[in-house]
């Protein structure tokens, strides 16, 4: 028996593109986003080249005279504080989706990496993996006998 999955990194992270409600206060542009697994959102940053500091209530990333800060929401949706020197609404959301991005990369590893313990514990083989043009990754499973 075989089983062929496909990992789509928008769908595993419930992201299309970052869900987007700016609003520009002094400087600073707030956007909303689903990116809730620090440690993933870490990984994303620390990707991007960022410089990263987690003090366990936000986690700031700091890069090429821009900053973000991710903090938790009332919803628990964090938010992204994005502010630095002419800071345009604009750019700020291409720098939200360019972490959205990454950190969708990261959920699509990380889940990736769960099926294959997964998959292993179940007695199950990998018969073949590959990233479609989509970025999209396809695994094909095999049962053992």
């Amino acid at each position: 028996m075989s089983v062929t999955l496909k990992l789509r990194s928008e769908a595993l992270a419930q992201l299309n593109a970052a869900t987007i409600a700016a609003h520009l206060q002094a400087g600073v542009v707030t956007v909303r986003t689903r990116m809730r697994h620090r440690d993933l959102l870490s990984r994303a940053l620390t990707g991007l080249r960022a410089q990263v500091t987690d003090d366990g209530n936000s986690v700031v990333a700091a890069w090429e005279g821009r900053r973000i800060t991710f903090v938790y929401g009332p919803e628990g949706v964090q938010l992204a504080h994005v502010d630095g020197p002419g800071l345009a609404e604009a750019e700020a959301q291409r720098l939200v989706l360019s972490v959205d991005e990454a950190y969708a990369a990261e959920v699509q590893r990380s889940v990736l990496a769960r099926l294959k313990e997964r998959a292993a514990r179940s007695g199950m083989v990998i018969e073949s993996e590959r990233v479609n043009a989509d970025q999209s990754i396809s695994v094909t499973l095999a049962a053992t006998s």
